[in-house]
């Protein structure tokens, strides 16, 4: 697990790349890609965001514009960490957050 590793001159915000001793096993690589969305940004309280239903915050222009921006970078990174490593089995996830209400994952 590491926090933050450079890829191609870039940083993700964090890799679970299984140990080599561990491959035996069916373990999965991870590389999440976190972006926030600021409430004020959205014109949102916190209550306001939690009551949203999933269609209404993936509506959101500053929502989709960061979930765009995580899919993209987690593509990136993810390429590069499959050139770096044999045998990966990496599943790529964009996370977005509005205030700490309300998440929106996607496998990449």
């Amino acid at each position: 697990m590491d926090s933050g590793p450079e890829i191609s001159r870039c940083y993700a915000d964090l890799t679970m790349i299984i140990r080599p001793d561990m491959r035996q096993y069916n373990i999965l690589d991870i590389l999440p890609e976190f972006k926030f969305v600021h409430l004020n940004d959205v014109k949102l309280t916190g209550e306001q965001a939690s009551q949203l239903t999933q269609e209404e915050l993936e509506a959101i222009f500053e929502m989709k514009a960061k979930m765009k921006e995580a899919k993209e970078q987690a593509a990136r990174y993810g390429g590069a960490l499959e050139k770096k490593y044999n045998d990966l089995r990496l599943h790529k996830f964009a996370v977005v957050s509005t205030g700490f209400e309300r998440l929106w994952a996607e496998r990449v």
